[in-house]
C-alpha cells in the first residue's frame, strides 16, 4: 500500500517576486511629495531645495542609467537587484536620521542609484524566470510596477506621516525595503544569462549595439 506524498506548498512565482521588488523600489520615488511640507518645517527647506530634492532620482537616472545597466550586466541581474534593494533600504534608514537638508540630498541621489540597480535588471530577469506562453502577460504586468508603487506611497505617505511624522515614515519603508531583499535572496534564483554579451570588457558593452 503506497503512502501518500506529503502536499507541496505552494510559493510565489519568482518572477512576481521581481515585480514586487520594482513596486518596492517605487515606493522610495512616491514617498517623498507626501513629506515635503513637514520637510519643510522640519530642516527649514526652501522650494528651491524641495524642488531639487523631488529631481534627484531622476537626474541620476538621466546622467548614470547607461553606466548602471552596464553594472547590473557585469553584477549579474539577481546580484544588482539584491544591492540595489540594499542600498535603497540603508539609504532610507539613515535618511531617516538627517538633520539637514544637504545630507537628505545626498541620501536621495544614493537612492537614485539603488533604485536603477533594482528596476534596470528587473525586465529581463522576467522574461527568463517566465514560461514563453506567459512573458507578453508578465511583461505587461511588469509596466505598472512605477505607478502602483508611487500610488501606494501616496495614499499611505500622508497619513503616516501625519501620525508619527517623516522620520518614521523613511525607517519604515527601509524595513520593508530590507525585507523584499530577503525574500529576493531566499526565493529568486539567478536566470541563466542570456547571451555571451556579459563576457565582454564593460567598455566594448557599452557601445555594443552600435557595433553591428
Amino acid at each position: 500500500m503506497s503512502v501518500p506524498a506529503p502536499p507541496t506548498r505552494a510559493r510565489i512565482d519568482p518572477a512576481w517576486i521581481v515585480i514586487l521588488a520594482g513596486v518596492c523600489a517605487a515606493l522610495h520615488i512616491g514617498k517623498l511629495p507626501p513629506a515635503i511640507t513637514t520637510l519643510q518645517q522640519a530642516l527649514g527647506m526652501s522650494l528651491v531645495q524641495a524642488g531639487f530634492l523631488l529631481s534627484l532620482v531622476q537626474l541620476a537616472g538621466m546622467c548614470t542609467g547607461v553606466a548602471f545597466g552596464t553594472l547590473a550586466d557585469g553584477l549579474g541581474h539577481r546580484r544588482s537587484l539584491l544591492l540595489g534593494l540594499c542600498v535603497l533600504a540603508l539609504a532610507s534608514a539613515t535618511g531617516g536620521t538627517a538633520t539637514s537638508t544637504a545630507w537628505l540630498m545626498l541620501l536621495r541621489a544614493i537612492e537614485g542609484f539603488g533604485f536603477l540597480l533594482v528596476v534596470l535588471p528587473a525586465p529581463a530577469m522576467v522574461r527568463r524566470l517566465v514560461a514563453p506562453q506567459q512573458m507578453t502577460r508578465m511583461i505587461g504586468v511588469w509596466g505598472g510596477f512605477m505607478p502602483l508603487g508611487v500610488a501606494l506611497a501616496l495614499l499611505f505617505g500622508p497619513p503616516i506621516i501625519a501620525t508619527f511624522g517623516w522620520r518614521p515614515w523613511w525607517w519604515l519603508l527601509a524595513g520593508i525595503t530590507a525585507a523584499m531583499a530577503a525574500t529576493v535572496a531566499l526565493a529568486v534564483p539567478e536566470p541563466p544569462p542570456p547571451s555571451s554579451t556579459n563576457a565582454l570588457p564593460w567598455p566594448t558593452r557599452l557601445r555594443w549595439p552600435s557595433m553591428a
